[in-house]
């Protein structure tokens, strides 16, 4: 049985690596955000809540992982290709 879209998410990010000369700051990091949520992150100065957000935001490109927005895979190239 298929998710109703109100169950199904409106921005996956699977498996989100980010490496940086000698940090690995993102290891396989997965978010869902489902419509109408609201969600916040937290963690220690350097646990990659920057990097992360810079990764969905274009400014970072993953190592790994994919991001899909309404179901389509994106590349986010760029902080322009991500707010298109």
């Amino acid at each position: 049985m298929q998710p109703s879209s109100s169950e199904s998410s409106l921005l996956e990010m699977r498996g989100i690596v980010k490496q940086f000369p000698g940090v690995r700051a993102l290891n396989g990091v997965d978010l869902d955000v489902r419509v109408g949520e609201v969600h916040c992150l937290l963690g220690q100065n350097g646990a990659g809540k920057s990097t992360l957000i810079k990764t969905l935001a274009g400014a970072h490109q993953p190592d790994e992982g994919t991001i899909s927005f309404d179901g389509q895979e994106v590349r986010l190239t760029s902080p322009t290709a991500a707010i298109k």
